[in-house]
């Protein structure tokens, strides 16, 4: 079956790669009486493509033109009618010639502007000057201080080089340039800099975060980096957005499947990223937010790579290593990355629980818990770019434990019915994880053909686990059980667009095919089971985005069907085995003038239960506490207006979301009859709920200070007494961080990083009084910043604890929680000839992968 994905993917690619080919995004302008290189250089700036030429030929020209969704070539020939000029396609360049010129084709002058700390300096002028000192032509760096412009064979030039606040330049101009400017004392005296490059904007669909250039570039990682974006909060690693919950990430158009890569890709590496509160229709209608990494554009050929090492100790110590090569040779690249990771952790936990019935249990607990594990992944593949505008390849990702992971915990309980207590009792347990080798493959297609675009993946995935479970807690009998599971998952998704009218059109559809078997087997607390999951998904979608002036609207619609097919003990349970057809609208409104932007979005929600949720097998989690799923569970629905409204550096969002079938957590007693005392912990679906939020942030930019400050608001309680459980209270959630970067002398950075989040009592949970306080010191070295250290230190104050508090049917759990969080670290990563990897599958069926 994957061999045949792969053959009838390669295959189909093929015959699409003869399509007619255009370079670059349509373009549109009205231009009257604008000279021929600012025509050009606006062009090169709507359409992506590098458009090169000589200021002395296009000096003496101005243009008059309307162009109107027109690819690049065409709008690039439109400016040169009636001019001795021509143009002549190289690579992913335009290169504007005289036609006396074409057999001599320019040369390209590049090279890269920084200070004197190696950091980049975006809109640098460069001029290019003979050496009599004749202008011949110029341009501006980029955001990564890289410059390109145009000049003639075997001729000799000088560069001269300058930027507000330092000293001007002039060397010879050769292969490679790298211009270093210094600081300008007497000019930093005289002038004063009043325009910054702003650290966070808005965007079409939430806030965009300018990374390269500013203080966010020196975070480490990329997953470290993302924790500091507004409306982004992280608990030990794991990512959430503000009211929507865990987003989906993706760099440039590639959808990260492993949160490791976040860990390899240096925050120094990436241009800008954009968090996304209201996906389009074109994401699955569980996505309740989006993160978009757009990376610095490198070019580069032969041989490439980058090692990172990390090192962190708490009580016990992590430490990971990766290791990636990558060859590139014409239109072809092949790569390949390993990655291992030894994880040890050591918690302290105080629980109380609580079961209320025709008698009172309670029992107070106290353990202390241990985890070790090695995992390893690895990537295989290649990317072909046949053109600019066609590109194939494949990827092949293996990766499992190293050996056999081992938990353990250990500890005491008293228990007591009724006031008096009846028992105290020590317990141990162990469980034994193990992954088999996980397989995924992804082939994916990514072609431009005039105004079309398309955008065809494939995936496959084969995932198993197996875990056993053995305990004492002072019972006549050990508890021991086995938890078998086997996933499978074939999905592929295709995704077009064209220019219509004024705005753009884009259309897919997606269809996954998902498999998953349970067997657990345990020796006499619970019941067996044997559980099997198969189910067939299909989507299409349609989006339409136009804009007219200040104002941007879009629109689309996604259709869901979904049919499950549930087993349990070889024999399919119809009530189990829904068939659900949905239609998933989402629109959006925006407004700017300058300064001030406002956007207005509204967007709807399907939310499936995760495969682990759906089993009934019941697993042993201590003496006095069982967990299991819910075969019943049925999909939540959620309604979401939402308010972005930004002016300068001053930012505000407010949502407001109401929500059917809410998927949670609940406790209720286990079996009053036969296991009296025992709380079970399971699945439900609430009572329709409503939530608002409202966040504020500011983010200004104070000299060598760069602080962002937020604060932000959560009303919701979560409703649970169509279950039976009474308890329901209405209190407020705050939220406050305070986020300060420092860019200081001779290339070293210091960041500090504060959160705070009030006690409050929303529904039947119970939030407690948390806070975390965390540091980084970093400094980069060698040419490009090859070498980079930093220093960390996490939760410094010891204040990190996580509280699970929650009222359930006839019972409470309380615990407060604290898992080694405390933590200083280093961190060394060094990279060679550094090129980003031109993948660009995006991989299908993203939705069915989170829920296995």
């Amino acid at each position: 079956m994957k061999t045949k994905m792969i053959f009838l993917l390669l295959a189909w690619t093929g015959a699409v790669l003869t399509l007619p080919a255009q370079t670059g995004r349509p373009v549109s302008a009205e231009l009257k009486e604008v000279p021929l290189s600012a025509a050009l250089k606006k062009l090169e700036q709507a359409s992506g493509c590098s458009i090169l030429f000589t200021y002395s030929d296009v000096q003496p020209y101005r243009v008059t033109a309307s162009i109107r969704d027109m690819a690049v070539e065409q709008a690039v020939k439109k400016l040169l009618e009636g001019k001795p000029l021509t143009s002549v396609r190289r690579g992913e360049e335009y290169l504007i010639v005289l036609p006396d010129s074409v057999h001599r084709l320019p040369v390209a002058v590049r090279g890269r502007v920084t200070d004197e700390a190696d950091r980049p300096l975006p809109y640098s002028n460069v001029l290019l000057l003979t050496p009599d000192s004749v202008f011949v032509n110029g341009c501006v760096s980029r955001e990564d201080g890289s410059f390109l412009m145009t000049a003639e064979e075997g001729k000799a030039y000088l560069l001269k080089v300058s930027s507000v606040g330092y000293a001007t330049v002039v060397q010879s101009a050769a292969a490679g340039n790298r211009i270093r400017l210094a600081p300008d004392a007497q000019m930093l005296e005289e002038v004063t800099v009043t325009g910054r490059r702003r650290l966070i904007e808005p965007s079409a669909g939430g806030v965009k975060a300018n990374v390269a250039g500013t203080s966010l570039a020196r975070m480490g990682t990329a997953g470290e980096m993302l924790a500091h974006l507004p409306f982004v909060t992280s608990r030990n690693g794991s990512l959430s957005v503000l009211g929507s919950g865990t987003p989906e990430i993706y760099i440039n158009s590639r959808k990260v499947r492993d949160m490791g890569e976040l860990d390899r890709l240096r925050a120094s590496e990436i241009l800008s990223a954009e968090v996304i509160t209201a996906p389009g229709p074109e994401y699955a209608a569980d996505v309740p937010a989006v993160i978009r990494i757009r990376t610095l554009r490198q070019r580069g050929e032969g041989w490439s790579g980058s090692v990172n090492l990390g090192y962190n100790q708490g009580r016990w110590a992590n430490g990971d290593q990766q290791v990636a090569l990558n060859f590139r040779t014409g239109g072809l690249d092949f790569f390949v990355k390993g990655y291992v990771s030894e994880k040890n952790s050591y918690g302290e936990t105080e629980a109380v629980i609580r079961t209320e019935g025709k008698d009172v249990w309670e029992t107070v607990a106290g353990d202390v818990q241990t985890s070790r594990s090695q995992r390893f992944s690895a990537e295989a593949g290649f990317n072909c770019e046949v053109n600019e505008h066609h590109s194939f390849g494949v990827k092949y990702t293996p990766g499992g434990t190293l050996g056999t992971a081992l938990q353990r915990s250990w500890g005491e309980t008293v228990t007591s019915c009724n006031g008096t207590e009846v028992e105290r009792a020590d317990f141990v347990m162990r469980s034994c994880p193990r992954d088999g080798i996980n397989h995924a493959v992804n082939a994916y297609y990514v072609g431009e053909a005039g105004r079309w675009t398309l955008d065809l993946n494939a995936d496959y995935l084969d995932n198993r686990m197996k875990s056993s479970q053995y305990a004492e807690d002072g019972s006549e009998a050990d508890i021991s059980s086995v938890s078998d599971s086997e996933s499978r998952l074939y999905a592929a998704r295709l995704q077009a667009g064209v220019k219509l009218g004024k705005g753009q059109l884009s259309f897919g559809s997606e269809g996954t095919l998902t498999e998953r078997k349970d067997l657990f087997t345990q020796s006499g607390f619970s019941a067996d089971a044997d559980n099997f999951i198969r189910q067939r998904a299909f989507a299409v979608f349609a989006g339409y985005s136009a804009s007219w002036g200040k104002w941007r609207a879009n629109a689309g619609l996604r259709y869901e069907h979904r049919a499950t097919d549930y087993w349990d003990q070889g024999v399919r349970v119809e009530e189990q085995s829904p068939v659900y057809d949905e239609l998933i609208p989402t629109a959006s409104v925006s407004w700017s003038d300058r300064d001030l932007s406002l956007a207005l979005a509204w967007k709807t929600m399907r939310t499936n239960p995760s495969y682990a949720l759906l089993t009934n097998a019941v697993s042993y989690r201590t003496q006095y506490s069982y967990t299991t799923g819910n075969p019943g569970l049925e999909p939540s629905q959620a309604s979401i207006l939402s308010l972005n409204l930004a002016y300068k550096w001053l930012f505000a969002y407010v949502q407001y979301g109401r929500t059917r079938n809410l998927l949670t957590n609940i406790t209720m007693p286990y079996n009053e009859e036969t296991h009296p005392g025992i709380l079970l912990f399971t699945s439900a679906n609430l009572a329709p709920g409503s939530s608002c939020i409202i966040n504020l942030s500011a983010a200004p930019r104070i000299g060598v200070w760069q602080p962002q400050f937020s604060i932000s608001g959560v009303y919701a309680a979560p409703d649970g007494r169509n279950l039976g459980i009474e308890v329901w209270r209405r209190q407020p959630l705050f939220n406050f961080g305070w986020d300060n970067s420092f860019t200081l002398p001779q290339g070293w950075f210091l960041n500090v990083q504060g959160s705070l989040q009030t006690a409050a009592r929303m529904g039947f949970m119970v939030n407690r009084l948390e806070g975390r306080l965390n540091a980084r010191v970093s400094k980069s070295f060698l040419k490009d910043d090859a070498l980079t250290l930093s220093l960390t230190a996490d939760d410094i104050l010891r204040t990190g604890y996580y509280h699970f508090n929650v009222y359930g049917i006839d019972s409470y759990n309380g615990n407060r929680i604290y898992r080694d969080w405390q933590r200083v670290g280093i961190q060394l990563s060094y990279k060679f000839n550094a090129t980003k990897s031109k993948y660009k599958g995006t991989g299908a069926g993203q939705s069915e992968k989170a829920r296995l």
